[in-house]
């Protein structure tokens, strides 16, 4: 091991990117011509090095580490630690794994930090090292949106360090709001369509969740060239930076709304064919199609397929179908329907963000260069259906049944593939959100339901 992952400071960045195939959290170690250990470089000090100017052939001596963590061979071997190294600053580096070495310093392998404090079974030692260091540094673009904010929160309750780069186009308050002095967060007021805000956000980064977009096929429709910039042109431009970058962890939200319309009313899976039918569709098709042929050793995107979100978000929206009809149902006391005999595949904005944890927290063989469906398979319900169920939790309200529609969409998926490569099952109910939103209401958390802020193209306009 300690021969494939050792080089000397005279070998290149890029040799150094090629050993470590972009694997988070893993180190090379740097030897002198003994084979004596004298630093190590991680894959965050490489691409912190490309983003400050450093070409992909200087050598590793401009870069590498000399303040090391370390451990004795034989200390393992007599569970004794005495003359072990533990570099602070390299540990907070997010480095955990450390070179094991002989006595003459010779790098004899390089293990997990756990593995370390296993053998050596010292507390004292584990809660100096601060494991919780080695969790990725996440960036989500577009974080203070609908599933963003919820997306952040609950990355930020298992102690990632969260990063989130928005322009805060719905809603100007949401961060102060929700995420002021939050710990391990931090945010970019910006725009990712700008390629100098996209540089400033990725320094220090070690995976990415892109959900910034211009979302829905109203919103795109009414904003064609705005939805090309956004959805597609921005898209690629950052993904060919992580690439650069060898940010091999790009995780993009991509929607069920490319399958269009399926006549046979068949349970589509990710090999089935795509029919488009509005330009959102189509944008998000192209996106994919690049995102997947930007694929190289040192870039491995994982698209995700959303079906229809719903429930109850720190920022909400009241232009889903779900959301807008229990908006309806209390403020007017009426449901309307528009044909009803769509099918239309749902999922819980909490289930969203988790299936998103899934992505992050899974063996990259499971996800890399992989389409998912992230929807609720018991949860593929007509339009209809989804109006009685909004009907059982506001009875006083009134449905109404229009035979003619303008949407044509019609499709339900299977989320099969997800539960297979992460175990991700999603679990909330259309029901359970309902009630959500019904107390919200009640309770006058939401006192004007119909500001623009709550609707993503009326704040377009």
């Amino acid at each position: 091991m300690s021969k494939n992952l050792s080089l000397t400071k005279n070998n290149t960045i890029k040799f150094a990117l090629q050993k470590l195939h972009g694997e988070y959290g893993k180190i090379l170690t740097v030897v002198d011509k003994n084979k004596s250990l004298i630093g190590v470089v991680s894959s965050g000090d490489l691409r912190r090095a490309i983003l400050s100017g450093c070409n992909l052939n200087d050598r590793i001596e401009k870069i590498y580490n000399t303040k090391v963590s370390y451990v004795f061979h034989e200390e393992l071997v007599k569970k004794k630690f005495n003359k072990s190294k533990f570099g602070s600053e390299s540990l907070n580096n997010s480095i955990f794994y450390l070179p094991v070495l002989s006595n003459q310093k010779k790098v004899k392998d390089i293990i997990p930090v756990e593995r370390v404090l296993e053998i050596l079974e010292k507390k004292k030692i584990e809660k100096k090292t601060n494991l919780s260091n080695k969790l990725p540094k996440i960036l989500i673009v577009g974080g203070a949106g609908y599933i963003g904010t919820v997306l952040s929160s609950k990355l930020l309750k298992k102690n990632y360090h969260v990063t989130v780069l928005d322009k805060l186009m719905y809603d100007k308050k949401i961060i102060q709001k929700n995420f002021k002095n939050k710990k391990n967060f931090k945010f970019i007021n910006g725009d990712v369509c700008d390629l100098n805000t996209q540089i400033k956000s990725i320094k220090k980064i070690d995976m990415v969740v892109y959900l910034s977009e211009i979302v829905g096929d109203p919103a795109c429709s009414a904003k064609p060239e705005d939805a090309l910039k956004t959805n597609y042109l921005s898209v690629l431009s950052f993904a060919n930076l992580c690439s650069h970058l060898a940010i091999d962890k790009f995780i993009y939200t991509s929607s069920c709304s490319v399958y269009g319309l399926d006549k046979n009313n068949k349970l589509l899976d990710e090999s089935s064919s795509l029919n488009p039918i509005s330009h959102y569709a189509r944008i998000k098709i192209m996106s994919e199609k690049a995102l997947m042929s930007s694929s190289n050793n040192y870039f491995k995107p994982t698209i995700l397929r959303l079906g229809t979100v719903f429930g109850p978000s720190k920022r909400m929206r009241f232009d889903l179908v779900v959301n807008t009809m229990a908006k309806f149902a209390y403020f007017k006391k009426k449901i309307n329907v528009n044909g009803g005999k769509q099918w239309r595949p749902n999922i819980h904005v909490d289930d969203v963000a988790d299936g998103i944890i899934s992505i992050i927290k899974a063996k990259k063989s499971n996800i890399a260069n992989q389409i998912f469906n992230l929807s609720s398979e018991k949860l593929n319900y007509q339009i209809i259906e989804i109006a009685k169920i909004v009907k059982k939790v506001f009875p006083t309200a009134k449905l109404s049944i229009n035979d003619s529609s303008l949407d044509l969409r019609n499709y339900r998926v299977s989320s099969k593939k997800i539960k297979q490569k992460t175990g991700f099952v999603a679990k909330k109910t259309i029901k359970n959100a309902l009630t959500n939103i019904k107390k919200m209401f009640i309770q006058k958390k939401i006192k004007r339901p119909d500001s623009k802020i709550y609707n993503n193209l009326l704040s377009l306009k």
